[in-house]
């Protein structure tokens, strides 16, 4: 049975459903209600919209409300509880306050805005969507799903730390047209509020699946014609001049570290990116995207 939403009024800022939802901030509590917060008017359009079978409850001041009244229709479409709270409901629903940042165990989405009780801007909108399982499977399941033949364009986060990061590479993933967006298991939660913030939208697009196991997912590719890339200062060849196959899978790794040793070894395509300056190297967001509208250039051009 579905759990419905408490309906009764919200009317401190202080009161435990409010508290709840300010608490998504932290992995651990994501995983322990089984849910995730989104914030902004896009965002929650983009849920409602392409995922209504993720969204929860709805919170909405009475001004959003009124400039945006799509969100209203479309949440009653998908049959989502809908409630007008104050300003000051809504600012404190997304409080980022993490005392453990900067300890031994902080999780990968701590920052020191979230350690500070810094205040985002959720524009007056915020929805609650149940949080999908981590599920290693999950991947292997989502690559089955994919075409069996014709192009694929796959992207695999492999212990991308920054959940920044990972939102503004599930964004670029959705511009560029790619088919699946899979997490291994040391990546930053993509449901982060912070991830959730820079995806704008498009962890909503396409699928995005977690808690993915590096060797069985290299197997499942090889096994789905899907060839495996790596970027790599050392290959012998360019990511605009090396041929790259039309079911393809770019592998993008840790910001400081990249991709390990074995996980190179195990990609049949290497690529470099030529660099012109004096810059030794580009950070992961930046390669991902030459990588990703190169490769959406020659589809087009039917290369």
């Amino acid at each position: 049975m579905t759990e419905r939403p408490d309906q009764s009024p919200i009317t401190s800022p202080r009161s435990p459903r409010v508290r709840k939802v300010a608490a998504l901030t932290g992995r651990s509590a994501r995983r322990k209600q089984h849910r995730f917060r989104v914030e902004g008017p896009q965002a929650v359009r983009s849920l409602l919209t392409h995922r209504p079978d993720l969204a929860h409850e709805l919170f909405l001041t009475t001004r959003c409300a009124g400039d945006h009244p799509e969100l209203s229709r479309l949440a009653e479409a998908a049959a989502v509880l809908v409630r007008e709270v104050d300003e000051q409901i809504v600012r404190a629903m997304v409080r980022e306050t993490t005392p453990a940042v900067g300890g031994p165990h902080a999780p990968p989405e701590a920052s020191p805005e979230a350690a500070t009780g810094a205040l985002v801007s959720p524009q007056g909108a915020i929805a609650v969507g149940r949080l999908p399982a981590e599920d290693p499977h999950t991947a292997l399941t989502a690559l089955a799903d994919l075409p069996a033949t014709g192009p694929v364009t796959v992207v695999v986060l492999d212990a991308v730390r920054d959940p920044g990061n990972v939102g503004a590479l599930i964004r670029t993933a959705d511009a560029a047209g790619a088919d699946l967006v899979i997490l291994t298991r040391t990546s930053a939660d993509p449901f982060s509020p912070k991830a959730v913030r820079a995806a704008a939208g498009s962890l909503f697009h396409l699928p995005v699946t977690t808690g993915a196991d590096r060797t069985q997912l290299l197997q499942a590719l090889a096994g789905a014609g899907i060839a495996a890339a790596a970027t790599s200062g050392r290959a012998d060849t360019d990511v605009f001049t090396a041929e790259l196959p039309p079911r393809l899978a770019w592998l993008l790794g840790n910001e400081a570290h990249g991709l390990d040793a074995g996980t190179l070894r195990s990609a049949p395509l290497a690529v470099s990116i030529p660099l012109a300056g004096h810059a030794e190297s580009l950070n992961v967001h930046t390669a991902a995207t030459v990588c990703l509208f190169e490769t959406l250039r020659r589809r087009r051009a039917g290369m």
